[in-house]
């Protein structure tokens, strides 16, 4: 099949949904989730006690998003800049793509967030909240939460994974780091949440999935002169 044959689509599609099922799979039927979850809760004494810690709540959370909000305002204005800078210029279209894409992964998120209304952590009463557990497929199916799913915070750092095609775009060896630096944050970020009680290790991964699936799919649009082509050719062979 000709998608077999392209090893960008091979090497950034197909290779990562194999992940992003097999790890599914493996939270799902070893009840990753609760079994975290459990030892996070435990470990600080059957409560969460660093929900509103300062390290946790303002340093991590309120910090982190607020440094993201900052590097996509630093981005519109290169992007606004581009258009009267001559050497911006040619970077216009590069800019314009790390904008949408950083931005738009973490809006996408947010709605997706709203929409499916997944539970916290600490909204079960094994957490001390009210709700019975649930594993994270129930939980889809039964949208009663505060709207959890994906991590919304996780995606902050994620959601920069958009460096990674940037430099890909350029073949910078660079590019490596645009893929590290944003999984280490994301990851951090995420842990941070699941510490606090906010998210399940599920919730994270599909927030890395989709920053990860929503940045390739406009560097193709972007970037790609086959693009059409080629997204074509992933979703008839999927």
């Amino acid at each position: 099949m000709p998608l077999f044959r392209n090893k960008l689509l091979v090497t950034h599609l197909l290779y990562p949904l194999a992940a992003l099922a097999i790890a599914s799979i493996i939270i799902v039927v070893g009840d990753v989730d609760r079994r975290l979850a459990d030892f996070f809760y435990s470990i600080q004494g059957n409560s969460w006690a660093i929900k509103n810690a300062w390290l946790a709540e303002t340093f991590f959370h309120k910090g982190g998003r607020a440094l993201s909000l900052l590097l996509a305002l630093i981005l519109l204005s290169l992007v606004i800049a581009s258009h009267f800078n001559r050497f911006l210029r040619p970077h216009q279209k590069p800019l314009l793509y790390l904008l949408l894409a950083a931005a738009g992964g973490s809006l996408l998120i947010s709605a997706l967030k709203s929409l499916l209304a997944v539970s916290c952590p600490w909204e079960f009463s094994r957490y001390g909240g009210d709700l019975l557990y649930s594993n994270v497929i129930d939980q889809l199916l039964l949208r009663n939460g505060e709207g959890c799913f994906p991590a919304g915070h996780a995606s902050a750092g994620y959601a920069w994974i958009a460096a990674y095609f940037f430099g890909l775009h350029y073949q910078s060896p660079l590019r490596r780091f645009g893929l590290i630096l944003p999984l280490l944050v994301g990851f951090i970020f995420g842990l941070a949440q699941q510490l606090r009680g906010a998210h399940f290790l599920s919730h994270d991964l599909w927030a890395l999935a989709i920053c990860w699936f929503y940045s390739l799919l406009l560097y193709l649009i972007f970037f790609k002169a086959s693009a059409k082509t080629k997204i074509e050719e992933a979703l008839i062979c999927l």
